[in-house]
């Protein structure tokens, strides 16, 4: 087994535009900093989408998905303290470094894609904490 080694956002991204470059459109971006997140109100941000929580000297700590509300469910993580034996999301309560990424669908029709993005995320990203659901 090799080392995990940690992504950068550019890498993040770069996946992304890899394989989902034939329907890139159909989402919006966001790159928001974990301490901004709470007070983001607005509607492109709080929509159906994939997260990954990011911070640079971690690389990509989870990614997850909402098929109501991304950035929501996001910050739910923090307050349940989801977890490991390497990391706890509480622990990203008050952290300036922190950036979250959602990849959110612009129309609720193709909120099936999100299952395939979540998927390819966890599986080429590494995440710290890797999603039980997903083998």
């Amino acid at each position: 087994m090799t080392e995990r080694q940690p992504l950068s956002q550019e890498d993040v991204l770069a996946l992304f535009e890899r394989e989902f470059s034939f329907i890139k459109n159909r989402f919006s971006v966001h790159t928001i900093p974990l301490r901004e997140a709470s007070e983001n109100n607005g509607s492109v941000v709080n929509c159906p989408g994939v997260y990954v929580f990011w911070r640079r000297d971690l690389g990509v700590m989870k990614v997850g998905k909402s098929q109501s509300n991304s950035k929501k469910r996001a910050l739910e993580h923090i307050r349940d303290n989801t977890r490991n034996n390497l990391f706890k999301m509480k622990n990203l309560a008050n952290d300036q470094e922190t950036v979250l990424i959602l990849f959110n669908i612009r129309d609720k029709r193709d909120v099936h894609w999100l299952l395939s993005l979540e998927a390819f995320l966890e599986w080429n990203s590494y995440p710290v904490i890797p999603s039980g659901r997903i083998g």
